[in-house]
């Protein structure tokens, strides 16, 4: 009875101490005091984590773009997205891990640049910088789904959320995109170096990281207008001119990259796959063996490492993609990619040459020919994989399958951007989507058209969101990989 009686009074004292309830009652360590810097920090090295690492059980693109063969499991090469719940995997990694760091980043730096005595300028340039990393991951998860959620998407209220047309969500983020850029104060600071893991600030007086930002969200730009180029031209033609003029990346300086460290837990996810597990999971493919092989292609002997034919000699030998492969029998993935600070990328200048490659073969007024942004585009990825030899890369440049054919100008940009794309497996991916290039395989017992255009919805969503999801399908027409994205139109 005794210790009745004191409980009642102990909790007495509590609840009639109204000025220490709310105290009490506050949990130390809120999400929402979290600051904006290690957030917005913590958000940009998973966005390049999600895109960079090579987890069957989240990126596949290294095996749909058909870089890497399997050896014991080839499930994902057959593209079985069920079994491990890949675009569950996937979809949930761009919203919680990237996209609501990046979210809640930003409601942070709205509520304390006054407390930390930001001035307008810097605190414009932070809100700028997230808003082009969530225009980027909006994009990617258009470009992978077809439609998303987006407008009712992050808002802890709304669980269910509607999904947008990707034309939709395009649309919104190129909007976004432009008043991102047109916020930058290059003169001013943005994030702090040690937060800033893309461009960090070299000093107070030379605040060198927001003009990268902004050369980073026109190449952005680039990218988005060249993918709505083929459904409409007309904006397309705007983007690119307004990107260019605004100032996009001029060498492989500018690309936006992260370096990754020696040793974990700051290492290439690319390492942890290849050599940390212990596993031997993939082999270079004979899709892409097989044509570097037969062209000469010095980037080969990066890209893959070569293993001895009966006699001893060393040779390149492609493991059958979408089979079960020895990995002793094939090429190994090349030694730089065993390397764990290897960096990892997401847009890159290489990848402009292309681009402007593409633009100027479909009549859109750029400043150089079509065949001058091609050879560019061939030159700086040659020299971002450190072949320099002036004859190696003639040599290369002169064999009639790389000469480029203004008749052949899908097959012949297609294929040199998807070469180049070797590190960034989803832009090698989407090229072969956008360009319908031809030179893929089909696994056995598959048809062409089962190569995927798409992911499929998170298995989850059909019980979790089941009208939203089927509104969805009946948008893009069907849920299945044939599907295409609202800008796959070929």
């Amino acid at each position: 009875m005794k210790k009745l009686l004191l409980i009642i009074f102990i909790t007495g004292i509590v609840f009639s101490c109204n000025d220490r309830l709310e105290d009490i009652n506050t949990p130390d360590k809120r999400a929402s005091e979290v600051p904006a810097e290690p957030l917005f920090a913590n958000g940009v090295r998973e966005m390049f984590d999600l895109m960079t690492n090579t987890d069957v059980n989240i990126n596949v693109f290294r095996l749909y773009a058909q870089y890497w063969a399997q050896t014991t499991y080839p499930d994902e090469s057959q593209y079985n997205m069920v079994n491990r719940f890949i675009p569950d995997n996937f979809w949930t990694n761009a919203y919680r891990d990237v996209l609501m760091d990046l979210d809640v980043a930003r409601q942070r730096v709205e509520e304390t640049a006054e407390a930390l005595d930001l001035t307008e300028a810097q605190k414009n340039n932070q809100l700028a910088i997230i808003d082009v990393c969530k225009v980027y991951m909006f994009s990617i998860l258009v470009d992978a789904f077809g439609a998303v959620p987006y407008s009712e998407a992050l808002n802890p209220d709304i669980l269910t959320p509607k999904y947008d047309a990707g034309v939709d969500v395009y649309n919104s983020i190129i909007e976004t995109l432009n008043q991102a850029i047109g916020m930058m104060d290059v003169e001013s600071l943005g994030f702090s170096q040690n937060q800033d893991i893309v461009y960090p600030e070299m000093d107070e007086d030379n605040p060198e990281s927001v003009s990268h930002w902004k050369k980073f969200a026109n190449t952005l730009k680039l990218r988005l207008a060249i993918n709505i180029s083929d459904v409409d031209q007309g904006k397309a033609s705007v983007m690119i001119n307004e990107a260019l003029a605004s100032g996009v990346f001029t060498s492989s300086e500018d690309n936006a990259a992260i370096p990754y460290k020696l040793s974990p837990p700051n290492t290439n996810p690319v390492w942890e796959d290849l050599v940390n597990s212990g596993r031997h999971d993939f082999v270079v493919s004979n899709t892409l063996i097989d044509l570097m092989d037969s062209t000469s292609d010095p980037r080969l002997s990066v890209y893959a490492a070569p293993t001895e034919d009966e006699d001893g000699n060393p040779v390149f030998i492609g493991g059958e993609y979408g089979s079960a492969n020895a990995y002793a029998s094939y090429s190994h993935v090349g030694t730089l990619f065993h390397q764990p600070d290897l960096e990892g990328i997401l847009l890159d200048y290489t990848s402009i040459q292309f681009w402007l490659a593409e633009a100027a073969a479909k009549g859109i007024a750029v400043p150089l020919t079509a065949q001058e942004y091609y050879e560019n585009g061939i030159k700086a990825s040659l020299n971002y994989w450190q072949i320099t030899d002036q004859a190696v890369v003639d040599a290369y440049m002169a064999r009639p399958e790389v000469v480029y054919d203004p008749v052949l100008w899908k097959q012949k940009i297609g294929i040199q951007e998807w070469l180049s794309q070797y590190n960034k497996p989803f832009e090698g991916w989407t090229t072969w989507r956008r360009l319908d290039f031809s030179g893929f395989n089909v696994p056995e017992g598959l048809e062409e058209s089962d190569i995927p255009r798409r992911f499929i919805f998170p298995v989850e969503e059909a019980t979790l969101n089941p009208s939203a999801s089927q509104a969805a399908a009946q948008m893009i027409g069907g849920d299945n990989v044939q599907s295409k994205v609202f800008w796959d139109v070929n």
